[in-house]
């Protein structure tokens, strides 16, 4: 786990086999990062500047929260990796600091996907449709 990366907002995440990319075991609702701010990915979709608006609004509404997961979450990775070597020994340590990880996880995993919820509910379908196709492309 040294070295990995978590971000939000449509970022892959860390990867456990950085050789081979990431595991995704959710669909991925938008793209990397702030797309709909990105004026040719905005264009594509067909986005309007209230729409736009929206989203930075529920972006800011939602970024403590997703930022106190994710700290969490890094903080609960490095409680593992740092057990002291008598405690390695001790399966029910060793079990509960790998289920605090997972469990921060998938908290931020959650709070992403509904942060991408929300922000896929501020468009039409065509647009959906349109984000979609961008994410496809992008595989």
């Amino acid at each position: 786990m040294g070295g990995m990366r978590m971000g939000f907002a449509g970022d892959r995440g860390p990867s456990p086999r950085p050789e081979r990319g990431p595991v995704r075991v959710t669909p991925q609702l938008g793209l990397p990062g702030r797309w709909w701010d990105d004026g040719k990915t905005a264009k594509k979709v067909g986005l309007r500047s209230d729409q736009q608006r929206r989203m930075d609004e529920i972006f800011e509404a939602n970024k403590g929260n997703l930022l106190g997961l994710l700290n969490n979450l890094q903080r609960e990775e490095n409680h593992l990796m740092s057990l002291p070597p008598g405690e390695l020994q001790d399966e029910v340590k060793v079990f509960a600091a790998i289920d605090r990880v997972a469990q921060a996880r998938a908290d931020l995993e959650k709070a992403n996907a509904h942060l991408m919820l929300q922000i896929r509910q501020q468009m039409d379908s065509n647009q959906v449709a349109a984000l979609d196709r961008q994410i496809a492309a992008g595989r």
